[in-house]
């Protein structure tokens, strides 16, 4: 009986060390089958993203196939067109071309002696011949008609720098009312001559030194080449003495100056919104007179008969010319803005002259050339857009002198327009 309570006491000892070793071991499977679960799970996860991922791009990959690449971005627009008689202010881009074709009409008419005007008789009464002071001039000019048809191509070698040059021919018709005799104020008639011929060849380059999202400066160098003629003729002008004959024309009715001129300038120009501006200064400097072919016995012979006049040199140029410009514009829509622009210029007289240019007219005088104008313009530029033609280009311009300080008796300018059409190449 003992035994069997003995064995029995045994048996519940190992049963009860038994249960805690189960209980671990069910545990550790618990664990282990959790394990399982979620590797199967992740697994599962990184399979069904893998193959999505594989081929599909990532955030910022996308982000950049969204926004266009640089070179296919819109272009900055144009800034607005510059007044039709401002030159290098507007530039092409690089490796475009533009041609222009510019008629400008302007006549004279009516005479100053500084900002006097004066009588026919007036003058012909008081105003001394330069070569011979002791007679009064008898030719004096009443209008004068004056009109050009340039040609011009703007190419953009880089996008800051160009290249013009210019060409054309110039026309100019004259009214003259001569006097009869030596003195006295008795018309005796009209003479209707005309020069026509090449004007002066221009080269120039353009070259913009500064530009932000408004402002922009931008400098030309250039040179005049005596293209147009000089020495060009009047046909059977009437002479104060009652024949007619054929002269040389007067220093204002030749087409070309017959001198190498440096042509420096610099515009200034900006724009915010629909309105636009802009400063300009441009000149315009003979390096030296043209040759006219004196002999020494003929220069010797004007040295001896009048020597207090002027001093032959082997030919003349004209005075020095300086240009300003000042504007404003605005764009009522893209492709039509409107200018407005004062221009001021002052030049100084011819030195040397032309002993061909001869007799008792007013413009015979060397000293008679150059003053002081200030003037007014309005204008416009007009795309080709609006018709049909995008590479086309209308520019109109038209204005008058408000202010005239001429180095006289000089006629006097009263109005002038032009037209330039450009074409985009």
């Amino acid at each position: 009986m003992q035994m069997r309570l003995a064995m029995k006491r045994a048996q519940s000892q190992r049963s009860m060390r038994q249960r805690p070793r189960s209980r671990g071991v069910e545990a550790m499977a618990v664990m282990a089958a959790l394990l399982a679960t979620n590797a199967t799970a992740a697994l599962v996860a990184t399979g069904a993203n893998a193959g999505p991922r594989k081929n599909a791009p990532s955030e910022a990959t996308a982000i950049q196939l969204q926004a266009p690449p640089p070179s296919l971005a819109a272009p900055a627009p144009p800034p607005p067109p510059a007044p039709m008689g401002v030159f290098g202010a507007d530039m092409p881009a690089a490796g475009k071309l533009v041609l222009s074709i510019t008629p400008v009409f302007a006549n004279l008419s009516g005479i100053k002696m500084g900002t006097r005007t004066v009588s026919n008789e007036y003058i012909v009464t008081t105003v001394p011949f330069f070569l011979n002071p002791r007679q009064t001039v008898r030719i004096i000019p009443q209008n004068i008609a004056v009109a050009t048809q340039i040609a011009g191509l703007n190419y953009g070698v880089t996008k800051d720098f160009a290249v013009v040059l210019t060409a054309g021919m110039i026309e100019k018709n004259l009214n003259a009312l001569t006097f009869k005799g030596a003195s006295g104020i008795l018309p005796l008639g009209r003479s209707l001559p005309g020069t026509t011929s090449l004007a002066d060849v221009t080269l120039s380059g353009v070259y913009r030194i500064y530009q932000d999202d408004v402002h922009r400066i931008q400098i030309s160098l250039g040179f005049s080449f005596p293209a147009g003629s000089y020495t060009a003729t009047f046909k059977d002008f009437l002479l104060p003495d009652g024949t007619r004959r054929n002269i040389r024309g007067f220093y204002g009715m030749q087409p070309g100056t017959g001198t190498f001129d440096f042509l420096p300038g610099i515009v200034y120009a900006g724009y915010l919104g629909p309105w636009s501006w802009g400063l300009g200064y441009r000149g315009r400097f003979p390096l030296a007179a043209n040759s006219l072919g004196y002999s020494w016995d003929y220069l010797l012979e004007y040295r001896l008969r009048f020597p207090f006049g002027p001093n032959p040199s082997g030919g003349y140029r004209w005075g020095d010319l300086h240009e300003f410009n000042a504007w404003g514009g605005y764009t009522w829509t893209p492709g039509l803005t409107t200018t407005f622009r004062v221009s001021g210029s002052t030049q100084g007289p011819i030195r040397g002259f032309d002993p061909e240019i001869r007799g008792p007219a007013v413009p015979a005088n060397p000293a008679f050339y150059g003053g002081q104008r200030v003037e007014v313009f309005g204008g416009a530029t007009i795309s080709g857009k609006f018709i049909g033609y995008d590479n086309a280009t209308v520019a109109v311009e038209a204005g008058l002198p408000v202010y005239q300080n001429l180095n006289g008796p000089q006629i006097m300018k009263n109005w002038q327009a032009g037209m330039s059409l450009r074409f985009k190449i």
